[in-house]
């Protein structure tokens, strides 16, 4: 049984995204994406669904704080 590696680069990253480098790059650098984990060149598989799953609606939580939600989404922009 093999099973695909929880952490990739960016190439398979986006490869799992379905998305283009660049525009996985785009998508990182606009918060869609998570970021690298610290000190590596490498994604977290898990990450990247949650990810998807915030931008797709799914797991939303609809109790959650606008504040809260909009410092959630723009960070220290």
């Amino acid at each position: 049984m093999t099973t695909e590696p929880r952490l990739m680069g960016r190439k398979d990253a986006a490869a799992y995204c379905g998305i283009a480098e660049s525009t996985f790059s785009l998508w990182v650098s606009t918060h869609k994406m998570p970021t690298c984990i610290p000190g590596t060149r490498k994604w977290d598989r898990r990450a990247i669904d949650a990810k998807l799953d915030e931008i797709s609606g799914i797991g939303v939580n609809d109790n959650e704080d606008p504040y809260d939600k909009w410092i959630r989404e723009n960070g220290d922009n």
